[in-house]
């Protein structure tokens, strides 16, 4: 899917000078912009993008921990007695 979005970007880049020095400090939105004309389809595509950032930050978040609490466990980490607690109300 990456393969497909750079070549999408690389037919609707436009002019490279444009979209290295925008306002908005983010070359992305401006190829959005050149792209589409329209600054509502702009902001739709540049949100899409943050939602898919969140939602893999919670993700990558979530498999961090787990390895923390299991590298703890076996008494990998300094204060491993404090990562590998087991709370005895939750049993979690």
């Amino acid at each position: 899917m990456q393969f497909c979005f750079v070549i999408c970007l690389m037919f609707t880049i436009g002019n490279l000078n444009t979209v290295t020095n925008s306002d908005t400090g983010l070359p992305m939105i401006e190829v959005y912009y050149l792209a589409t004309n329209s600054v509502a389809a702009t902001n739709i595509f540049t949100v899409a993008i943050f939602l898919i950032v969140f939602v893999s930050l919670f993700n990558a978040y979530a498999s961090v921990s787990r390895l923390t609490w299991a590298f703890a466990r076996d008494n990998g980490l300094p204060f491993s007695k404090v990562f590998s607690k087991v709370s005895r109300n939750f049993s979690i």
